[in-house]
């Protein structure tokens, strides 16, 4: 009998997993912890292998999907209710393996992922044995909020940092996530704030200049406060500043007024919001709309514009020929707004 046809039941040692953890790292965790000689043992129990069978070097590039009779093992083996294994576990979610025709046979399949990386170190160095936990990278948390620290690691930056002295930088993450909230799609927001951390980058690459030396001051001083040996990445040293221009990117009446006003006057209210959004002087919306540079955050507004050219263009002209005298009768007539998300 194979050992995913012998019974399951609950493991002696119980093992709490981390939010965003891999399965494998998961199983893994739970084997050692209940003395099992090889890692892998419990993923064999757990069902069949539809493709290549679990070896340990899958805890680096590897996960595992469950057909549902698998989580059911996984469930009954954990002690864990399965809609807590699936809100913890994000592969747990997607459930793309059927059972046999008539015999609900457990199955498990690999697959290999780009986007794991190590859980906080800090966290990992109170568990006892130090076990290895694998997490993905775009659901378990860039900041570990209980250490201070950064822990979205890549292959290029593969060190962690400690953000004790820059708590501005952990507020903006705490920022970023009531803002997903109140927007309530978070990939959408999420594709706003790559927006905004685009063009902030681009700002921080450039040679300090009249309209961003406030800027790059306030950087160079997060830079020195953070006193990482490896060197901070930019986009983290930037984060607050792309989280607050993010607010203004997904603010719906202000993209409808980028995409709608056909005045340069008009647009400059716009960049001045931005600056005042992130601290600046009043002229710094001024320098940027009035300039023949095409900055970062000018270049957006225009794509902006590009995308909703046709809507404002029969705008303009139904209301110039409706009003002739009066052709700035529009606040009121303006498209609804969420014809601009």
């Amino acid at each position: 009998m194979r050992m995913w046809e012998q019974p399951a039941q609950i493991l002696p040692v119980r093992v709490r997993p981390v939010a965003g953890e891999t399965v494998v790292s998961f199983a893994f965790r739970l084997a050692d912890a209940n003395a099992l000689t090889h890692p892998t043992t419990l993923l064999r129990a757990l069902g069949e292998p539809a493709g290549a069978p679990p070896t340990r070097s899958w805890i680096d590039k590897h996960d595992i999907t469950l057909n549902p009779a698998a989580l059911h093992r996984l469930e009954t083996f954990t002690g864990i209710p399965a809609p807590r294994l699936r809100k913890v576990l994000p592969t747990l979610a997607h459930t793309t393996i059927r059972a046999d025709p008539g015999r609900g046979k457990p199955m498990i399949r690999g697959h290999r992922s780009v986007q794991l990386r190590e859980h906080c170190d800090e966290c990992i160095a109170r568990l006892p044995g130090h076990p290895r936990i694998r997490v993905r990278a775009k659901v378990a948390p860039q900041i570990c909020r209980r250490h201070r620290r950064w822990v979205n690691t890549t292959p290029h930056r593969p060190h962690q940092v400690d953000l004790s002295n820059t708590a501005g930088i952990i507020r903006a993450h705490r920022r970023f996530d009531r803002l997903c909230s109140r927007t309530g799609d978070g990939d959408w927001t999420q594709g706003q704030l790559q927006h905004a951390d685009y063009i902030v980058r681009e700002w921080s690459r450039s040679r300090p200049n009249h309209v961003h030396k406030h800027l790059h001051a306030r950087w160079d001083q997060r830079e020195t406060a953070m006193q990482s040996v490896s060197g901070p990445e930019t986009g983290l040293l930037v984060l607050p500043e792309a989280v607050a221009l993010a607010e203004v990117l997904c603010d719906l009446e202000w993209r409808r007024h980028v995409a709608m006003v056909d005045t340069n006057t008009e647009l400059a209210r716009f960049y001045s919001r931005v600056g005042r959004q992130l601290g600046q002087s009043p002229n710094f919306g001024d320098r940027i709309a009035w300039t023949v540079y095409i900055d970062p955050l000018k270049s957006w507004v225009i794509q902006h514009r590009r995308n909703h050219q046709k809507t404002r263009d029969e705008f303009w002209r139904r209301v110039r020929t409706h009003y002739p005298f009066n052709p700035y009768m529009n606040q009121a007539i303006y498209p609804s707004i969420r014809h601009f998300k």
